[in-house]
């Protein structure tokens, strides 16, 4: 009897294990796997090399994972909001804000390096401008709704922070620590592992 429960909880031990080292981030009831943030990520560094990023601010390593983590996180909670608020985000709305945005960077040659330069995937380049225009239908309904606009920006904070609250939010260590009052990952080491203790 001892042996069978000894390999019964190695098993729950090894199935357990494996489902932690393959989570990444979970925000309500939508979970996202560290293969596919992991995924993002390599997307971003292959895209450095095919342009000049000479003079960009590139961020790397732990950072990178984290930044993406964190865009993973916001990204599920604009949807929620954009649900709460009862919004509508069309996809000629984001093809609209697409064209906008290709005509500041100076055409659509000059897309890939813009979006090297904001350490910004390609494939997840409609998501961050849904997310863009979910923040413009926010900061309208605040306005509208007689909050000054100097105080607007606040508004929408407490509104993530709200919606992170209200769905939860649970992060692999390894992207760093969930703060709840800021609805951010921050670093678990802050420095970020650039300085490594003595023996």
């Amino acid at each position: 009897m001892y042996k069978k429960i000894s390999a019964s909880l190695a098993v729950l031990l090894l199935v357990t294990g494996c489902a932690g080292m393959s989570s990444g981030i979970s925000v309500g009831e939508e979970d996202i796997k560290s293969t596919q943030i992991q995924g993002v990520v390599d997307e971003i560094l292959a895209a450095r090399k095919t342009v000049d990023t000479a003079g960009m601010e590139l961020i790397v390593g732990k950072q990178l994972l984290r930044n993406q983590a964190q865009f993973a996180v916001i990204r599920i909670l604009f949807n929620q909001i954009v649900i709460d608020k009862n919004f509508t985000i069309s996809d000629s709305d984001v093809a609209a804000r697409r064209g906008d945005v290709i005509n500041q960077v100076g055409g659509l040659d000059r897309l890939e390096p813009a979006l090297v330069s904001a350490n910004l995937a390609a494939s997840t380049f409609d998501e961050y401008l849904r997310i863009l225009i979910i923040v413009d239908r926010l900061n309208e309904s605040f306005i509208s709704s007689g909050i000054p606009e100097a105080l607007v920006s606040q508004e929408v904070s407490k509104t993530l922070v709200a919606t992170a609250e209200k769905l939860g939010v649970e992060v692999n260590p390894k992207y760093g620590t969930w703060n709840p009052i800021t609805a951010a990952i921050e670093a678990s080491d802050v420095t970020d592992g650039a300085v490594t203790p003595l023996p």
